[in-house]
């Protein structure tokens, strides 16, 4: 005998779930303050990300006026993210009903941004060391009487 139900998919969503109104009290506690930080990196990144790049540049310091943009935009882009997340998380407390699936949007957005997180966290420390290297073997060569090369010059 054949079977004449769908098969069941991980990805449909579950029965709907209220909160209660103490856990929507946390969820609304945090929605604001991941708003405010969300939207105050915002600011900062883009203010002071491109303020800085405009000023390495007049001086003529083009690399690090490309860092400072680069800064900048990985900075924005975890606010947006931030700032998103909160948003599902205020809808789910502003709205009725699909608690499961705001909480679920909530959590992507905050999955991507420790995601991009990790791999900021990873890059800042290969160029830490990369850099803790240079400046070692700048001492090494420095002390032998030769020159260090490159930005270490």
């Amino acid at each position: 005998m054949v079977d004449a139900s769908p098969p069941s998919n991980p990805q449909e969503e579950p029965l709907d779930y209220r909160f209660s109104d103490a856990h929507r009290d946390l969820f609304r506690s945090l929605a604001q303050s991941m708003s405010f930080v969300g939207v105050s990196m915002l600011l900062l990144s883009v203010l002071g990300g491109f303020l800085f790049a405009f000023v390495a540049f007049s001086e003529g310091f083009v690399v690090s006026g490309i860092g400072a943009i680069v800064v900048g935009i990985a900075s924005a882009l975890m606010a947006w993210w931030t700032m998103s997340a909160g948003r599902s998380l205020g809808a789910l407390v502003r709205t009725q009903g699909r608690d499961v699936h705001r909480l679920m949007e909530g959590v992507a957005q905050l999955r991507l941004l420790f995601g991009f997180a990790r791999v900021v966290v990873i890059f800042y420390t290969l160029l830490a060391v990369l850099v803790a290297v240079g400046i070692f073997w700048c001492l090494l060569v420095g002390q032998a009487g030769g020159k260090c090369l490159g930005v270490f010059g």
